[in-house]
Parts: structure tokens; C-alpha cells; sequence
């Protein structure tokens, strides 16, 4: 299974990723807090770039940030490895 830190910013300009100092996933989504919608811009963004759909939130609902879970048949390796791809 594999779990990874990630800080959600959200009301961004546009959707991206980058790699903190510290390790942690930074995640821009373009969608308000309200409502739960950057959660699940969080989700449909990490979907679409990684082209899986066992990703979930599964810490984290209401605060910046989260643990998500990338499923069971994905190594922490290759998520990071595919997010941070140019």
C-alpha cells in the first residue's frame, strides 16, 4: 500500500505539482475548499496524471493536508517518479 504526504492548495491559478524541502507532495488545485471540491479536484488531478483509479484520501478530509493512498500495486517510487515527470 502505498500512503503519501500531501499539502492541497487550493483556489490556485492552475493545477500542478512540486516536491517540498521536507518531501512532502505540493499540489495546486484550482477549486475552493467548499463543499469538499478540492478534494476531489486533489483526486481527479492525481487520476488523470497517474492514469490509476484506486487513489483516496485517508487522512486528512478537512485540512490542508492529507494522506492519500495510491492503492496496493504502486510503489511510492513510481508515484513520485510520475507526478514530477515534466
Amino acid at each position: 500500500m502505498c500512503k503519501l504526504s500531501v499539502r492541497v492548495v487550493p483556489n490556485s491559478s492552475r493545477a500542478g505539482v512540486i516536491l517540498q524541502s521536507n518531501g512532502i507532495l505540493k499540489v495546486s488545485v484550482m477549486e475552493p475548499p467548499d463543499g469538499g471540491r478540492a478534494n476531489r479536484a486533489l483526486i481527479k488531478f492525481l487520476e488523470k496524471k497517474l492514469k490509476i483509479k484506486t487513489i483516496s484520501i485517508a487522512t486528512g478530509m478537512h485540512s490542508k493536508n492529507k494522506v492519500v493512498d495510491f492503492g496496493e500495486n504502486v510503489s511510492a517510487e513510481w508515484v513520485m517518479g510520475n507526478l514530477l515527470a515534466k
